[in-house]
């Protein structure tokens, strides 16, 4: 009796050692397996920043529209967006289009320090992983000469671009969403026909000739008897001339 419960027990013992053996090598079968697909997720992804030499310093920067500035102690920064599509699309909640260009232009006490610039494209970003991509957007530093940035914010520096804006993900990934939501596109074209009439007003007038002629001397070949208009009655001719044929070239 004795040795058919030891017999028994000996069984019993033996199958529960086997199954707990089974279960480990299933538990470590399981944790190689998930290393190796880690691993091999990591790798498929490219490095944050990997694709900031898409980045091209926008040629056309003074062209755009600056939507938003900062100042902090002894930084200024002017913020542009090169167009004016850009901001209506924000206003109306819709996507940033394709080929939006953001700049950030920094001063330090005065004197211009860096640029930086985030682009949008369609099918950037996508050799990132979905928690270090910024949607569509690459961004890049420039000096003040604006040739690429290799060191400071610049460089192997310039992931910190990425992880910032990364936060920003319900404000299309921009830091600057609310400014651009309230700017006024009014005061483009209010800018624009200022710095026009300043422009017209710089137009010397010395050598132009303003004559007064009679309505019964309009037709007429013999304009000797025209009175010469000087002064700043004659200035203010030339520029009201000059700003309507500017207009009606521009409405045309």
């Amino acid at each position: 009796m004795k040795k058919r419960l030891f017999h028994s027990f000996t069984l019993l013992l033996a199958f529960f050692l086997t199954a707990c053996s089974n279960n480990d090598n299933e538990s470590l079968e399981t944790s190689q397996q998930s290393q190796e697909d880690t691993s091999q997720q990591n790798q498929e992804y490219a490095e944050i920043g990997s694709g900031a030499h898409l980045v091209k310093f926008p040629d056309d920067l003074k062209e755009g529209i600056v939507f938003a500035t900062y100042d902090r102690g002894d930084i200024h920064e002017n913020i542009y967006v090169n167009s004016r599509e850009a901001i209506e699309a924000v206003q109306n909640g819709e996507e940033l289009p394709n080929g939006t260009v953001i700049t950030l232009e920094g001063f330090r006490d005065g004197e211009l320090e860096h640029y930086l610039v985030m682009e949008k494209r369609t099918g950037w970003g996508s050799q990132y992983s979905p928690e270090e991509r910024t949607g569509e957007w690459e961004f890049q530093a420039f000096t003040p000469d604006e040739e690429v940035m290799e060191d400071g914010i610049g460089g192997p520096a310039i992931g910190r671009c990425y992880t910032c804006h990364a936060n920003q993900e319900r404000d299309q990934f921009m830091n600057s969403m609310e400014q651009m939501k309230e700017f006024d596109l009014g005061e483009i074209s209010q800018s624009k026909n200022e710095s026009i009439e300043t422009a017209i007003e710089d137009i010397p007038a010395d050598h132009w000739n303003v004559s007064e002629i009679s309505a019964g001397l309009i037709d007429s070949k013999n304009k000797k008897e025209s009175n010469l208009i000087e002064g700043q009655e004659k200035v203010d001719i030339i520029q009201d001339i000059l700003l309507k044929m500017y207009l009606q070239q521009f409405k045309s």
